[in-house]
């Protein structure tokens, strides 16, 4: 698991979501454009869902979490390839 850190908050979530996400970022970045991105995270010990807007003011990180959670997070897979998908289409 890995947080992201953006603007004073820790999102919890998959590493490869968090890795398509600062990936992405990234990118939009470069093409000084923004674009909202929705993906699962952890929050309070609850499953729920987040919704970022990346871009070319926002600064995240993401470090690793070192939680080690037996759950599978349910729409990890389908997020990243989404993120993905979108970080590729603007390559």
């Amino acid at each position: 698991m890995k947080d992201i850190l953006f603007d004073g908050h820790r999102i919890l979530t998959t590493d490869d979501v968090a890795d398509a996400v600062l990936d992405y970022a990234r990118v939009l970045l470069d093409r000084d454009e923004t674009d909202i991105v929705h993906f699962p995270t952890l929050y309070d010990g609850s499953l729920s869902q987040c919704a970022i807007l990346l871009g070319a003011n926002g600064v995240l990180a993401v470090v690793d979490a070192f939680i080690d959670l037996p759950m599978v997070v349910d729409g990890a897979d389908r997020a990243c390839a989404e993120i993905s998908r979108r970080a590729d289409a603007l390559r």
